[in-house]
């Protein structure tokens, strides 16, 4: 009896001290929005093709790391010679640097229950037009049906990524969703 015991308490302290086991997930289709100030004026603007990949444990949030790619390059505010100024080099330089990414190091513990949101803190490095710096953002994760959804909105100085668009704001507020699927 004791030996079972024994054994048993090996196979327990076992399993509770593996480590946790992280499964690739990715995006293709999701979006960015973005509110932007010119001359006192609120620009609003969409990019589609946001794309992610990621290596994600729901139960061990904290191990998560990944990228997260926004092709600034297609850009659009609903007015053409806008957006060809955004995309120029002065701006956002498309040609040279046609997207934006997030290198995702760190994300706060907690795991992913079903129907469930999660609020958490993803830190990591935000590169845009070829400068990078280190950012925290606040996302929220729900895993729903094997797949997650995710969402962010955080604000960011774009004279910091050297985007200089004639008369711009030095605050850029934007806002990232998209849907990771495992494999």
């Amino acid at each position: 009896m004791t030996g079972h015991l024994v054994v048993g308490l090996v196979g327990a302290a076992l399993l509770t001290s593996a480590p946790a086991v992280a499964a690739a997930y990715a995006a293709r289709d999701g979006s960015a929005t973005f509110t932007h100030t010119v001359r006192v004026i609120p620009v609003r603007g969409s990019i589609a093709g946001v794309t992610a990949s990621v290596n994600l444990d729901p139960a061990n949030l904290a191990a998560t790391t990944g990228t997260v790619t926004v092709p600034v390059v297609n850009l659009k505010t609903g007015i053409g010679l806008r957006d060809t100024h955004a995309k120029g080099a002065e701006a956002l330089n498309t040609a040279k640097f046609p997207n934006a990414t997030f290198k995702l190091e760190k994300l706060t513990g907690g795991k992913l229950v079903e129907g469930q949101t999660l609020s958490t803190t993803a830190s990591g490095t935000l590169t845009v037009k070829g400068t990078s710096k280190s950012v925290s953002v606040p996302v929220k994760a729900t895993l729903q049906g094997g797949k997650v959804n995710v969402s962010t909105q955080f604000k960011f100085n774009p004279f910091d990524f050297d985007v200089r668009y004639p008369g711009s704001s030095d605050s850029v507020t934007v806002d990232v969703t998209f849907v990771l699927n495992a494999g």
